[in-house]
């Protein structure tokens, strides 16, 4: 039986144009903040919530829209439209699928407190540094993309 969870992811950079990373405990490598979105909520609001969990840094979602804006009324809004949404095979038989909503966001404050029973350590790192972390390709290659996003749109300069 196919298992699909929904999970939100934070790229989180700060003003000098780093990314907020964790060395996931579970796993052993380097990951952006992030989890399985709970019953009742918002990806967008997941995203913030596991990223202050995981770092005690607070953050806003920018969203990824293309300038497209739809009509809102009373009974119907916009969300932050994530980066991109992944979907990530977790135990190699694409029988535990993670679709991962990647957030980008913007740092409130760069001081974080390592969460002890999620993380092994956690540190802010230009993006071409990431490169050479321990991590998964896919995280390498979406954190190049989201920082030359950043800065095309005068983020991070």
């Amino acid at each position: 039986m196919i298992q699909n969870h929904f999970t939100a992811t934070g790229l989180v950079f700060n003003s000098n144009g780093e990314v907020l990373m964790i060395k996931h405990k579970k796993l052993g490598v380097w990951l952006p903040p992030g989890g399985h979105v709970d019953e009742n909520e918002l990806p967008c609001q997941a995203a913030l919530r596991e990223i202050y969990e995981e770092t005690g840094v607070k953050a806003q979602v920018i969203s990824a829209s293309q300038g497209v804006d739809l009509v809102s009324d009373a009974h119907c809004k916009e969300l932050p439209l994530p980066f991109v949404i992944l979907l990530e095979d977790i135990e190699n038989t694409w029988l535990h699928n993670h679709i991962d909503l990647v957030y980008l966001c913007l740092a409130e404050n760069n001081d974080f407190v390592k969460n002890e029973t999620e993380t092994d350590d956690i540190g802010w790192f230009l993006p071409e540094a990431v490169q050479a972390l321990d991590t998964f390709h896919n995280v390498r290659n979406t954190i190049v993309k989201a920082a030359q996003y950043m800065k095309k749109r005068g983020y991070n300069d």
